[in-house]
Order: structure tokens, then sequence, then C-alpha cells
């Protein structure tokens, strides 16, 4: 029999904090690599140039970890200006390789790490470095991209090794005349010590045009390039000017070396739906079986979920969305989600990114299994739903006894969270307690599941200890035990994902949403404000002061709350105090306009409900029709 047991502090959240504090309070761009013993080698910029005039970099630091993320461990530091003619106060906007053949002297696996250099005093714009012991050192290696007398520079290098075996180069170049910026690659065959082959790849110039005078043109950048499985090469890159509005697009190469016309704009990314992804896209391929493989890919500013990203099994000639190892957590103003690294190991999805925690940008390490064509994320939230009869894993009953099933309700017990503890062996526990799932003759150690596809969209779920699989056709229909793999649908289930990040749209403000803005005041307001996506992206947790009700905790600003104080309603950070969660619980109701949404009470001010006035939002009594309306919401849940 499978029961709930309490393994308090025992489910690992496999989401890793790998690095930020209050004084690197501006970690981002993260870059990732995985080393020829199958560790995972991963640096990130420390300052964001944005908020720093773009000077005052710091030095980078090299973290590994040998169990796909779950740990890191600090291997090294690079501080350019301990090499002579290097300065570290304009560089950053890293790219991170490693070789995967022998080219010129040096051997397979070893690693090239490359920054841009913005200062126009250096003689180069692109500065390399190698190291051929796993990260622990570093060896000036070369230079590319010359300054000359252009007074711009080139960003974010990319390499890959051609099909025909030379080491190639891809940047974003602002030095050409005529170019706002462009994409543009370079050759070594030397196995990076010298450069040469200066082509523009994508870009459309004019000889009229005049930096500062003409008006904006294209600025493809950001590229991304991988080899996949047939000998295609694949890239993806921002086009953020020029009416393209930060685009992610994607061309292919035979040979990474010929793109195509540089002035196409190559295909959008985007859903049947018509969600698109948008600017410094990341990308990884993983060999799943299909012709091409599979592509993922996300960007910083996605129309889609933040839970989500873009899949392509036909080499991005169509595209849909599935879940991501990571919750995007953007906020511009701190480089909160800006270009970080999918990385693929065999059947698991690596996401390497930052999410600012209200104080700082905490670097974060996610992952994913992909399993039956889905993607199983460790630290998300499921539903586990029988095929024979519908019904859902229920886990309301007491600790320490046998599991139930029961209708599908939409509680908190019918909410699973799993979480990766080594291979593809998931702990299994209820979301928001301290209880796990476990096999009742398995040790603590043995605890946990395996996810078994059956090939045509469900599961069998496997106890890691004895083999056996949840069961639902026991004694009790409503019964979950254990038995012996077999052919019974009552032995399948579908595993889908719980959702909980939502926006509250106005009901007769049909274009506006409530966000917070930065001085914590809650505000009603369209796309058109000075406020970012994440600002009106609400985490839906059980009520922190009533279970039956609901709190809303802030996307991008974690461990704070929608509450109100007083008649205003606010943003303010969890202390704890029984004040804050009481004024932070609301009870849902359909909403009061009958037009289908929902409005919210305040739990411990019954009577009032929250609703928009003048731009913001405050409690009240509701009376008159217009009442009614502004405290009416549609509710979308992603």
């Amino acid at each position: 029999m499978a029961a709930v047991e309490d393994l308090s502090g025992t489910a690992p959240a496999y989401r890793t904090a790998i690095y930020g504090d209050v004084e690197d309070n501006r970690c981002f761009y993260e870059r990732a690599v995985v080393l020829p013993n199958g560790n995972l080698l991963a640096t990130w910029q420390r300052s964001f140039p944005l908020v720093t005039s773009w000077r005052g970099m710091k030095s980078f630091y090299f973290y590994e970890s040998a169990d796909l993320g779950k740990t890191w461990t600090k291997v090294s530091e690079l501080d350019a200006s301990e090499f002579p003619g290097l300065s570290r106060d304009k560089v950053g906007m890293c790219g991170l390789y490693v070789l995967p053949q022998d080219l010129g002297d040096f051997a397979a696996g070893t690693i090239l790490f490359a920054v841009s250099d913005w200062d126009a005093a250096a003689e180069y714009c692109i500065h390399i470095w190698r190291s051929e012991d796993d990260g622990r050192t570093w060896t000036r290696h070369s230079d590319l991209a010359p300054w000359g007398g252009a007074k711009r520079s080139v960003w974010e290098p990319e390499f890959a090794v051609s099909g025909d075996g030379r080491l190639v180069c891809y940047y974003s170049d602002e030095r050409q005349d005529g170019y706002d910026q462009c994409l543009a690659q370079e050759i070594s065959t030397d196995g990076g010590l010298t450069w040469s082959d200066y082509t523009i790849i994508v870009g459309k110039g004019s000889p009229n045009w005049i930096l500062g005078v003409s008006e904006t043109m294209w600025r493809p950048g950001m590229p991304r390039v991988t080899r996949l499985c047939d000998g295609t090469y694949f890239m993806v890159y921002e086009n953020i000017a020029g009416g393209h509005n930060g685009m992610a697009a994607c061309r292919t190469s035979a040979d990474g070396i010929h793109w195509g016309d540089p002035e196409d704009p190559g295909i959008p990314i985007m859903t049947a739906s018509g969600e698109a992804a948008y600017q410094s896209p990341m990308l990884a391929s993983m060999d799943d079986g299909s012709t091409y493989e599979r592509l993922f890919v996300r960007g910083m500013n996605d129309t889609c979920s933040p839970s989500m990203c873009f899949t392509s099994v036909d080499g991005g000639k169509s595209w849909e969305l599935t879940d991501a190892p990571l919750t995007a957590v953007r906020d511009e103003p701190t480089g909160s989600g800006w270009s970080g690294t999918f990385l693929a190991v065999d059947d698991q999805l690596i996401e390497l990114g930052n999410c600012y925690n209200g104080a700082f940008n905490e670097i974060q390490c996610g992952y994913g299994l992909l399993c039956g064509g889905q993607l199983l994320v460790s630290g998300a939230e499921y539903k586990f739903v029988n095929q024979s009869s519908g019904l859902c894993l229920d886990g309301s009953g007491e600790p320490e006894h046998s599991l139930a099933l029961g209708i599908d309700t939409g509680e908190d017990t019918q909410t699973w969270r799993i979480d990766r503890t080594s291979g593809t062996c998931f702990v299994i526990s209820q979301e928001g307690s301290a209880y796990a799932l476990r096999e009742n003759s398995a040790s603590t150690s043995e605890s946990g599941w395996v996810f078994c596809p059956d090939g045509s969209g469900g599961y069998q779920i496997q106890s890691a200890a004895s083999g056996l699989c949840w069961d639902a056709a026991g004694q009790s229909p409503e019964e979950l035990r254990l038995s012996a793999p077999s052919e019974s649908p009552a032995q399948r289930w579908q595993i889908e994902r719980v959702y909980r990040i939502a926006r509250l749209r106005s009901s007769n403000l049909s274009d506006c949403h409530i966000y917070h803005d930065k001085d914590g005041s809650a505000v009603i307001a369209n796309a058109s404000g000075p406020y970012t996506l994440t600002q009106s992206q609400w985490r839906v947790i059980p009520g922190l002061a009533d279970g039956n009700g609901i709190t809303l905790e802030s996307v991008d600003m974690p461990g704070y709350f929608l509450r109100h104080d007083g008649e205003r309603v606010v943003l303010s950070k969890g202390d704890g105090s029984e004040d804050l969660r009481q004024d932070a619980t609301w009870i849902q109701h359909e909403s009061l306009d009958h037009r289908g949404g929902i409005s919210l009470e305040a739990q411990n001010m019954p009577g009032l409900y929250l609703r928009h006035r003048d731009g913001g939002l405050v409690v009240s009594e509701i009376s008159t029709p217009l009442d009614k309306q502004d405290a009416s919401f549609s509710m979308t849940v992603q």
C-alpha cells in the first residue's frame, strides 16, 4: 500500500539557489556547459551594466555541479584586469563553450570562455580564455573583432564547430557602417588562436543610415546556436528594432557557415495561438528520437505563461508550448530573467536563470525530465488522474493511512509536488505540508517514485523500492493500492500540471489588470503603462489565515503579498505576523456583476471587497452597480 508519511526536511527542493547576495545583487546573464565528465560548469555576470552606466564590472566566478545542478561548488575566478592590457571595468556578456573535438593543438574538452569588451580604448572587442582542466585555471587564448576606428562594440559571443571542422564565433556587431547592428561570424582554422573570414550573416543595412540621426533599423542580436543530430545547424536570435519588437526568430544552416539571405528576418518563434518569444533567447536541443531532435527556446519577454517555454520537433517549422524548469521572474531594472541558459543532458533539461527576490537577483537552477513527451518539472505541482475511473489521488485522509481517490474538487489535498532525488526518481509530497508519499514497506531512504510512460500519453507510477505500481482497482474503488505491473487501465495515470500563476483583469476596464508598483502600491493599469508583465502576475496560494481562502503572492517579488492596510490595498513583505496573515487572506466569490469572473472579500472584514477606484485598489462596501463592476475581475491562471 501507499501512504503519506511525515518526511519533514527530507523532500528536497530541486530548484537550487546557486548564488546572489546584497553585495552581488544584480547578477544576470548565466551561461553553462556540460563537461566531458558529465559535470556542469556555470558562470554569470555579477553586475548589471544598465544600472552602473556600463562601468564597474566584476570578476567572473565559475561554479561546478556533479549532480545535474542539485549542488554547486565554486572552482575558480577570472579577473580580466589580471591580464596585461585588459581591464574588467567594461567586460561582460560572456560565452562559454566546450570543444567537441580536437581543433588545432587543443584537445576535445578544452573550454573556451569569451567576453565582450565595450571599452573604446581596447584593441579588440572580444577576448577569449581557455581552460584545459575543467575550469580550474584559465589561460589567455586570443582576441577577435578589432575596434579599429569604430566607436561601437560587439556583443554576445557564441561558438560552434562547422561541418568542415573549423571553429566559428558568432556575435552581434555594431561597428559596420550603415548598420544599426547585425549578426556576424568569424572563422578559425587553428582552434581559435587566429580569426578571419568576417561575414555578416543576419542584418539589413543602408548606405545612408547614420547612428543617432536616422530612424532605428534592424538590431538582430544574442545568437544562440546548436547542431542537430542530422548535422543541421539551428540558430535563434533576437531582433529588437526596425519594427520587429524584440521578436525571436530562427534560421538553419547545412554547415554552420552559410545561413541564407542576411536580409531574411528569419522564421518567428510562436505557437498556433499567436504567442511569441521575445528578446535574449536561450536554446537547447535534445535527442528524443525524433528526426530533428527536440528544440527548447525561451526568451526574456515571452507572452506565454512564465512557467512555460517553446518546443519544436520539426526543426523549428512549428512550435508548441511546454513546461519550463524555472518559472520566470522578469524585472527589467534589475536584470532579472535576462538571458539565462538551457542545457539538455540525455532526457533532462536544465535551466539556469535568476530571480529578483525583492533584495537581490538569486541565480537559480531548475530541472525537468522529458518523459513520454511531457516535461516533468522538479518542484512543480501536479494532479494525478486515474485513466480508468477519472478519479484523482487525494491526500485528505489521516497521515500513515492508505491514500484515497476522489472526484476532482480542485482542493489542495489533490495537488502534489514532485522533487527529483536522483536519476529519474522523484519524491511526491503534499503541497504546503511536510508529508510525502511512500510505500509502506519502504524505508525513508528508499522513498521515491518513477514515472514510466505507456506510449499513449499516460504513465505507470512505480515504487523505486519494489517496482510495484499505483493501482486503482483495489477492493475499494476509492482506495489506492500497489500491484505488480500490468496492462490494466487502473494502473494508467494522467499527470496534469497545476498552475498557480494568475493575472486579474478588471471586468469593466477590459484592458486593465491588477499591478503593483515599486513603492508597494496596488494599481489598476494597462500594458501601455510603466509596468512589466510580471508586476501583474500573482501566485495563488492557500489563504495564510484560512485555507478556504486564497492569498496572492507577487511573482516578481516572492514573499510579498497583496493585503489591505486600512482601506488601501498594498503589497507587503511577509513578516509572519497574524495581522498580515489576516489582511492578506481573501474569500473568493462568484463575480458581483455576474459576468462569470470572481470577486474577493476581505477574510477579516466581512462585507468589504477588493475593488479599483481612481487608478488604485481599495476595500469597500459594495452597493451600486458601478461598485459591483469595480469589484469584479476575470482571473486567468497560468
